[in-house]
């Protein structure tokens, strides 16, 4: 039986037959599917593309999280003391893992599948919320209840009940913020993107004001779940109400989407995103273990600066996704365009991070100075080569190039989680932020000399889907 998830089903341009694609096994997709790409236009005007245009506005939509974000995370650690700030940074950073572990990949099963499923992207997102939220109460109250054992500083400071209300509400919460970005790009809703999350930014630093005069035990947690709940329920009720009836009735069926061949591609990608969700919500509990509460404040801040710089990349990406789903021929293409663009807004960011890493932690204390400099500063070089292993992950979910989306996450987490555990006791912090670099720059170097060696191309397509 044809799977649109075999490897035989990856398309291949006809030459006698323009803007017709033919898949190994004598599939042929339409011209409005699989038309060759537009000529890619030159300077300025290329970023008015519908996919750079997109993609713009979430990295805009990060930006400003970000810099909210980190002005949250001043008030905090000018607000509450150095050790609450790490146990509740640390509890944030797990609820955070959670929750994107417990959406199931649906954030972007969505983001691949709902620009080609037509008719049935209603059905396919209200199954995909469904599965989110159960998922997301069983594994958060799981959490909890087993935290006595695995994190025993939260219960000594919420209580075990307290701490299973918590991870139970705020997880699904959070697989559902999640999974919300991505599915208003795969509705080429991306403009609203900031526009959301600037709301959420305001309202969670105007909560934590609240708590912090009022004195509200939990304050700094309480800010984040409540904002992050009026976001999802507001979201959720428009994108039902009005956008996918809307994009149900105005799109077509593309390609066949099938309970089998989402299954087969989020599984495969889900796998890959459990590692990465524990290198980047994991390493604030590996920090507060090894190092203690006042150093997990000092890298919440430091990895909210770095990962301001890595959503860039990430929001350029997610669009591509969502305007290559239709034409996975065209993925490498996307890809090398896609990296040029994010280097142009990264390189710079970087430049500021790296050489205004003291003076930008200052403003937080000499704590966050002394710990989190060097940390700081090898983190953010670390975002130059991200932006090479997540154009390719990019590629591969438009082309369902299943190895590469498990290998190039699992390796990258299996580098910095063991490079940090072993090197963080020696050189605190600063060798977390060297563990990001390696990890990063190894598989960066791999999949560079893989695409030059294979395709003549540093930047072409990566390994095939086994």
């Amino acid at each position: 039986m044809w799977s649109p998830f075999s490897q035989s089903t990856l398309p291949i341009r006809l030459p006698q037959q323009s803007g017709a694609l033919r898949t190994a096994d004598n599939l042929v997709l339409p011209p409005a599917v699989g038309g060759p790409p537009l000529p890619e236009a030159k300077g300025l005007a290329a970023w008015n593309a519908p996919v750079h245009r997109d993609g713009l506005a979430l990295v805009l939509s990060s930006g400003l999280s970000s810099v909210i974000g980190l002005g949250y995370w001043v008030l905090v650690a000018r607000l509450f003391s150095p050790a609450e700030a790490g146990i509740n940074s640390a509890a944030l950073a797990t609820l955070s893992m959670l929750g994107g572990i417990a959406h199931l990949n649906m954030q972007n099963a969505l983001l691949r599948f709902v620009p080609v499923a037509g008719p049935r992207s209603t059905r396919l997102v209200t199954v995909g919320y469904v599965v989110a939220i159960v998922a997301a109460v069983l594994i958060g109250a799981g959490f909890a209840l087993g935290a006595p054992l695995w994190a025993p500083e939260m219960v000594g400071v919420a209580g075990l009940g307290a701490l299973v209300v918590f991870f139970a509400v705020g997880t699904p919460l959070m697989a559902l913020f999640d999974v919300q970005d991505n599915l208003l790009t795969a509705l080429h809703r991306a403009m609203l993107v900031p526009l959301e999350n600037l709301i959420f930014s305001v309202l969670k630093v105007g909560l934590l004001l609240v708590a912090a005069v009022l004195v509200v035990p939990g304050g700094i947690g309480l800010s984040w779940i409540l904002a992050t709940g009026v976001a999802v329920v507001v979201m959720t009720v428009w994108i039902f109400a009005s956008v996918l009836p809307e994009h149900s009735a105005s799109t077509r069926e593309t390609e066949p989407v099938t309970v089998r061949g989402i299954a087969h591609f989020a599984g495969t990608d889900y796998a890959g995103s459990i590692f990465w969700h524990a290198a980047i919500y994991g390493l604030p509990l590996l920090v507060l273990a090894r190092l203690g509460a006042p150093e997990a404040a000092t890298y919440q801040i430091v990895w909210t600066m770095t990962m301001a710089i890595y959503l860039v990349v990430t929001g350029m990406t997610q669009s591509m996704v969502a305007h290559a789903a239709t034409d996975p021929a065209s993925a490498d293409a996307a890809r090398r365009s896609t990296t040029r663009r994010a280097l142009m807004l990264t390189v710079p960011a970087v430049v500021v991070l790296t050489l205004g890493a003291y003076p930008i932690l200052s403003i937080f204390g000499e704590h966050y100075t002394e710990t989190g400099t060097g940390a700081l500063v090898l983190a953010s070089l670390s975002a130059l080569p991200n932006i090479v292993t997540a154009s390719a992950l990019a590629a591969a979910r438009v082309q369902r190039r299943m190895r590469v989306l498990f290998g190039v996450p699992a390796a990258i987490a299996t580098i910095v989680i063991g490079m940090s555990w072993v090197v963080a006791t020696w050189w605190g912090l600063t060798g977390v932020g060297l563990s990001w670099l390696v990890g990063q720059s190894v598989v960066a170097l791999a999949l560079l000399v893989h695409g030059r060696i294979r395709h003549g191309n540093a930047l072409a397509a990566a390994p095939a889907a086994v």
